[in-house]
């Protein structure tokens, strides 16, 4: 953000819960993978369209506006 605040080039941070990719299948250990697999359960997981709907609201800000971080969390229950 400093380096670039300078150009005129806006950094945001995003951090999404867990999102209902492909990288599931690479967690290797059996505690995160049992975890995943309860939460599953649990609440339904975003999707990549969720997380490509956030990126889109911060690109559309007018250049006056910067915003540093959003989170974004499931909240839906699973059915």
């Amino acid at each position: 953000r400093a380096e670039l605040g300078a150009k005129n080039v806006r950094v945001s941070a995003i951090e999404p819960g867990i999102v209902e990719t492909e990288l599931q299948s690479h967690v290797t250990d059996a505690g995160a993978q049992e975890w995943l697999e309860s939460t599953r359960g649990q609440i339904e997981w975003l999707a990549p369209a969720d997380v490509a709907e956030a990126i889109n609201f911060l690109a559309s800000q007018p250049a006056r506006v910067n915003i540093q971080q959003l989170t974004i969390m499931p909240t839906k229950q699973a059915s």
